[in-house]
């Protein structure tokens, strides 16, 4: 563990908050005949966003020391599309890439600039658009799913890959019959819900979270209220994981506070104070251009610009 942490067996504050998750979720499940939509459906995307959350945390060896334990616990597919195993190996390979290069960060949001100087008009506008709020948080939802769906297409001829897609498909399908055919939850609460609203609330947290800047942290901070803190688990202090990965959700306030990682991202990626902030600062106006800045036959006009 960094900064000379011992690895406790169990981080029980981890362990509550999945526990709490499980019941919550339980309870809306088999409930949710006594539930209108218009009340459910928020549920579960809170719901859906905060298991990405936990398995995100799962991801990061918590909350056992048994890599065993947290990888059974993130293999539920609750979320039905994402296979913790493949989310898992992209993300450690994304903690030990160059942040934010779409040659070597799988999760980069950036695309290689001879892909947008080969691009029709209609596709520019497109990837643009996908650098708003408005447009991550629509098309950018599906697209992100989408292109996480193509690449392990693209690499079936892995081990890895189709392994971990031949255990996910089958306990996918069982819940997903549970669900809809046994206990009759409506397929298209759930699915929005749950699956893409879940899947929209991590696009939100990530949307800014990395920033192609030339010198400094390319990790950045959003600061909120306890509520979204907690959908997010901490992460939206995204410095302050980047700086020190694996300390625990609940550590990360207070090595926040300790690094001065607001003054570290606002002199890099940026800092923001809130969600609101950054939702209305990029509703129509990008974030940054769509082009990775930092690559080979980038477009002279810097990490925030745009042409």
């Amino acid at each position: 563990m960094a900064g000379g942490r011992s690895k406790a067996a169990f981080e029980w504050p981890t362990v509550a908050l999945i526990v709490a998750f499980a019941i919550a979720w339980a309870a809306l499940i088999l409930g949710h005949a006594a539930v209108p939509w218009w009340l459910s459906l928020p549920a579960l995307v809170y719901l859906g966003g905060l298991w990405m959350s936990i398995q995100h945390e799962l991801l990061h060896g918590h909350p056992t020391r048994w890599n065993s334990v947290n990888t059974t616990i993130g293999f539920v597919p609750l979320g039905l599309w994402l296979p913790f195993v493949r989310y898992k190996s992209a993300h450690v390979q994304h903690h030990r890439s160059d942040l934010t290069d779409p040659f070597d960060d799988p999760e980069s949001t950036y695309v290689d600039p001879a892909r947008w100087q080969h691009a029709g008009p209609l596709r520019r506008r497109l990837m643009v658009f996908e650098r708003t709020s408005i447009g991550r948080l629509t098309v950018g939802v599906p697209q992100v799913i989408g292109h996480f769906l193509v690449r392990d297409l693209r690499s079936l001829r892995d081990r890895h890959v189709w392994s971990a897609w031949i255990l996910h498909l089958p306990a996918a399908a069982l819940l997903a019959w549970w669900l809809f055919a046994v206990v009759e939850v409506p397929a298209w609460e759930y699915v929005i819900g749950f699956a893409l609203g879940g899947a929209a609330c991590s696009a939100l947290r990530s949307f800014v979270e990395h920033a192609a800047v030339l010198q400094g942290t390319r990790s950045a901070i959003v600061e909120t209220n306890p509520a979204m803190a907690l959908l997010f688990m901490n992460n939206n202090l995204h410095h302050t994981h980047h700086a020190d990965p694996d300390a625990p959700w609940f550590d990360i306030p207070r090595l926040h506070r300790e690094m001065g990682s607001n003054d570290i991202a606002a002199d890099g990626a940026g800092y923001y104070r809130g969600y609101a902030q950054v939702l209305g600062r990029y509703l129509v106006r990008p974030f940054s251009q769509p082009d990775h800045p930092l690559s080979p036959g980038a477009r002279p006009v810097g990490s925030r610009g745009i042409s």
